[in-house]
């Protein structure tokens, strides 16, 4: 399974199991970690607990079980040479680890926790930085479900008030990948616009829980489903 089958495939789980994680998955969700922290200029750790790698936070929404490794998603609001916002780029580059831990046959769940400084034998804060969010990965109990979608006519438009039946079929791609962007509530509170030179998306946060975060899954997927269909997009 490659990152963008991994789309369809990833599904919120909340409850795991205590099988063992393959050690060589390990070692390249490991590299993807530092490739993300790179690239992104964040401070993710990988976190191992035997009795609950979320270090006892309390969690902002749903309950978690068997939680025994998590991406703790670290990071200054001002990254060097990135005008991104900490929430978006989190969101961003925690989905594409998490995308890459589905392609290893691991089942994920993002979670926002609540006391994360208090917690530094699972993490350590340095000045400057926050954590906006957690991913919880390992085997599921149970499979996940899908998760409801906005019909791609609230999640895009084209500017100067043409249809999706206008749009290239790259556009119609990205917002179908899009649909499968987990989100706060499911609320998926994101819009994407093509403008006018029929190249250029902007892409904007609304109203809702999370939705910086939620804005950088978003795009993410954005631009996995328009690379399926052949195009590069500029944001």
């Amino acid at each position: 399974m490659n990152i963008t089958e991994a789309m369809e495939a990833r599904h919120a789980v909340r409850d795991f199991a205590d099988q063992p994680i393959d050690a060589a998955a390990l070692d390249e969700l490991r590299a993807a970690v530092a490739a993300a922290n790179a690239e992104g200029g964040l401070n993710i750790r990988l976190v191992h607990d035997e009795t609950d790698a979320f270090g006892g936070c309390p969690t902002h929404y749903g309950r978690f079980r068997n939680v025994r490794w998590c991406l703790a998603l670290i990071g200054r609001d001002a990254a060097a040479g990135d005008t991104a916002d900490l929430d978006e780029r989190a969101g961003y580059f925690g989905e594409r680890l998490a995308l890459t831990a589905v392609s290893l046959g691991l089942d994920t769940g993002w979670a926002v926790l609540h006391d994360v400084a208090e917690h530094d034998d699972f993490w350590h804060l340095e000045d400057g930085e926050r954590m906006p969010a957690a991913i919880a990965f390992g085997h599921a109990t149970r499979p996940g479900r899908p998760h409801r979608s906005k019909p791609v006519e609230e999640l895009g438009a084209v500017e100067g008030g043409g249809t999706l039946a206008d749009a290239p079929a790259w556009f119609v791609s990205a917002l179908e990948a899009a649909q499968l962007a987990p989100s706060a509530l499911g609320k998926q509170p994101f819009r994407f616009t093509l403008l006018a030179d029929g190249q250029t998306v902007r892409a904007e946060a609304l109203d809702g829980v999370q939705s910086e975060i939620g804005l950088g899954i978003a795009k993410l997927h954005m631009e996995l489903g328009a690379a399926a269909a052949g195009h590069t997009i500029v944001w």
